[in-house]
């Protein structure tokens, strides 16, 4: 019996044993399974679950403008997610934070509804993260995330561009420089909970911030261009335009505004926001019209195809190429070289042209910059339209030698006239000036070296002529007061974008120039899109901005007002053979501080007239009686006491201060060539019937004085 008891505890024990073996051996199966098989799986879902591996956005860099003022910067703002697996009442979680951070209810509770971790709203203001948390939602998560801001609004916007919500730069410098301001992003090990509460954080990587981009731009100038261009665009009723600031000698870019602009800061676009972002300055391709004289001229001075005693005859106002009729806008007869300009004749233009030649034009626009991208560093750019010579047809040497068939852009234009005022040497526009790590030295942008495009002396030749037509041209209204002011008038047809039409009234009003003409400090380029006000000229309308925001251009930079000749009493006896207002020695004297009455001539009905005639070049007073308001015999009898009256003294006088003379005393002028005044009649003193003018000629080079002297005397 015992034996039997014995036998029966043993086969126990080695059943207990066996099963506890088995046990053991199928433990050791599952941790081999689980240590071993499943090893890297089963890790890695625990990582999945309890440790999330971020990127650590790096500290974007800012944009900063010449004086050191941050117009682009980013700061750190609460980013609000929401571990939805938590939350037992989508609905009314959903409502409480759509309320608190001003989201769409319906769209975050769909994101909740869909599981996992799920944004909220990033990079919430101040208030609404205050708001967020006193909700008391434990399954909330607040992180701080980087936000991009313009300090100031939609200054510069098409310059600066814009970064979307993943912080990367889609338009403008953002965008361009994109590389450089992103920096290096860190990596950071972040530890969860079962409830999916961050518990711990450890950076494994720092983050490398972004490098500084360091602008040529100049924000006093900048808002003033901005301001200007909008007021303009109000006043002249005009669909869109662009202002160029430039210092011609570095080709530093100080102001470069577009309208329509945009706000930076808002994070949600329309679809015109999206359009706005386009910069015009560098996009708008455009057939510049008259300003493009300016290039025509140069090549034949540069070439000595013409000099400035050289006259043309302009034909009244009309002449045929190839079946086109090419027309003036006012009905010239013979002019020298300098009044060609002067008064922005076509006819005498296109015969400049005629003795440049077509492969030499070509030659020259190639050689100040057209037809290629200025490397601006602004996204974007055009490079605008040049034809090759072979596809010339027998009218576009004609077209080309007054700014039609070619394509051009504000900033190219810029660089003309830049490298007329820097004595003709062509320098790459620039807008940025360098990049700066954080705690680094500056890099400066490599740029090309300085390209000689026209001599010395015939850029003083044209940086003479192109006074004059500040002076008394078509260009009057740029003047500023204290200083000599050179540049160009324009006013050309644009292509309807539509019909593809000239003949639908959209025209392009702009003038380009420089200041001051004895050491060019800034080159101002001004262009007016489509203007559908009560004037269209670019003499009426742009040349006015360009006076405003370089004079406040000249007073931000403390460049000093012009040195001035003074203005002689008389003229020596002798004036058919002193030379008194060469153009290439004696230039024009600067503006005394007197309203400026253009001619009537300037004057034009607006583009919503009916009957409006597309013009075809630029308009000036010269040749035309002036009369201002108050000449009128009622007028001159209340400032006489209605006694005998005597000429006013106006020899050496510029037309300019012949105009506010006679203005002063109620006396029309009626002016005859231009520079200085050099004879007048009635003279100095002489009895002066009531409303009659005074017929002044005014001398610019010795041809030009003879020919006006000699139809004085035959005129009577």
């Amino acid at each position: 019996m015992r034996r039997v008891l014995g036998s029966r505890s043993k086969r126990r024990v080695l059943a207990v044993a066996c099963v506890a073996v088995g046990w053991f051996l199928l433990v050791l199966a599952r941790l081999v399974d689980l240590q071993v098989l499943q090893h890297e799986q089963l890790y890695a879902k625990a990582m999945r679950q309890h440790v999330g591996s971020v990127d650590i956005p790096a500290r974007r860099g800012h944009l900063i403008d010449r004086r050191g003022r941050e117009l682009a910067l980013s700061m750190q703002m609460d980013s609000i997610g929401i571990f939805s697996g938590h939350v037992s009442d989508p609905p009314a979680v959903a409502a409480a934070l759509a309320e608190a951070v001003a989201v769409d209810e319906h769209a975050l509770r769909r994101r909740i509804e869909r599981g996992g971790f799920q944004w909220v709203k990033r990079t919430v203001t101040l208030a609404e993260a205050q708001r967020a948390r006193a909700l008391g939602l434990d399954f909330l998560q607040f992180e701080k995330e980087s936000r991009r801001y313009y300090p100031y609004g939609s200054v510069a916007a098409q310059v600066l561009g814009t970064v979307g919500v993943d912080h990367t730069g889609q338009a403008g410098l953002e965008q361009k420089f994109e590389s450089q301001l992103r920096g290096t992003p860190g990596r950071g090990l972040m530890q969860y909970d079962a409830l999916q509460r961050r518990y711990g954080w450890q950076v494994l990587q720092a983050p490398k911030s972004g490098s500084d981009v360091l602008l040529n731009l100049d924000l006093e100038l900048q808002s003033l261009a901005d301001l200007e261009l909008e007021r303009a665009l109000r006043e002249t009723k005009s669909q869109s335009g662009t202002i160029v600031l430039m210092r011609p000698d570095s080709g530093e870019i100080l102001a470069m505004a577009s309208w329509p602009r945009f706000d930076p800061n808002v994070s949600s676009r329309t679809k015109e926001d999206l359009e706005n972002l386009r910069n015009f300055a560098v996009s708008a391709m455009v057939e510049p019209g008259s300003t493009f004289k300016v290039l025509t001229a140069s090549a034949a001075l540069e070439e000595g195809s013409v000099s400035v005693d050289d006259e043309f005859d302009c034909e009244m106002g009309g002449m045929w190429i190839d079946r086109r009729r090419i027309r003036d806008h006012h009905p010239y007869g013979v002019l020298t070289m300098p009044q060609v300009l002067m008064k922005s004749s076509n006819i005498g233009t296109i015969k400049i042209g005629y003795r440049v030649g077509a492969e030499k034009l070509h030659d020259y626009i190639r050689r100040f910059g057209f037809g290629a991208k200025t490397g601006v560093n602004l996204p974007g750019e055009t490079g605008g339209l040049v034809r090759p010579l072979h596809r010339w047809s027998d009218a576009s040497l004609a077209s080309l030698s007054m700014g039609q068939e070619i394509g051009v852009t504000a900033v190219q234009m810029a660089g003309l006239f830049a490298t007329i005022a820097n004595g003709g040497t062509r320098v790459q526009p620039r807008i940025v000036r360098a990049t700066r790590e954080s705690g680094a030295q500056e890099v400066p942008l490599e740029r090309p070296p300085a390209e000689r495009v026209i001599s010395q002396d015939t850029a003083a030749t044209m940086q003479a002529i192109l006074e004059q037509v500040v002076q008394s041209g078509t260009g009057r209204l740029a003047q500023i007061q204290g200083y000599r002011v050179a540049g160009k008038t324009g006013t050309a047809q644009m292509i309807n974008p539509v019909t593809r039409s000239y003949k639908d009234g959209m025209y392009l009003s702009s003038f380009c120039g420089f200041a001051p003409v004895n050491n060019p400090a800034v080159v101002g380029v001004v262009m007016l899109f489509d203007p559908r006000g009560q004037f269209y000229y670019g003499g009426r309308i742009a040349a006015p901005v360009f006076s405003t925001v370089v004079q406040q251009a000249l007073r931000i930079l403390n460049v000093p007002p012009s040195r001035v000749p003074p203005i002689p009493a008389r003229p020596p006896a002798d004036v058919d053979t002193v030379l008194l207002a060469d153009f290439i020695q004696g230039r024009a004297n600067d503006v005394e501080n007197e309203p400026i009455y253009p001619g009537q001539n300037e004057a034009g009905p607006g583009p919503g007239l009916a009957q409006r005639e597309a013009p075809t070049g630029e308009t000036a007073a010269e040749g035309m009686s002036w009369q201002p308001e108050l000449a009128t015999t009622e007028a001159v009898a209340r400032q006489r006491g209605g006694g005998s009256l005597t000429a006013p003294d106006v020899l050496g006088l510029t037309m300019r201060e012949v105009f506010a003379l006679g203005a002063r005393h109620g006396i029309p002028i009626e002016p005859h060539g231009s520079g200085l005044a050099q004879q007048q009649h009635p003279g100095p003193n002489e009895a002066l019937s009531a409303g009659a003018p005074i017929k002044v000629i005014f001398g610019t080079a010795e041809a030009e004085l003879r020919n006006a002297l000699q139809s004085d005397s035959e005129g009577g």
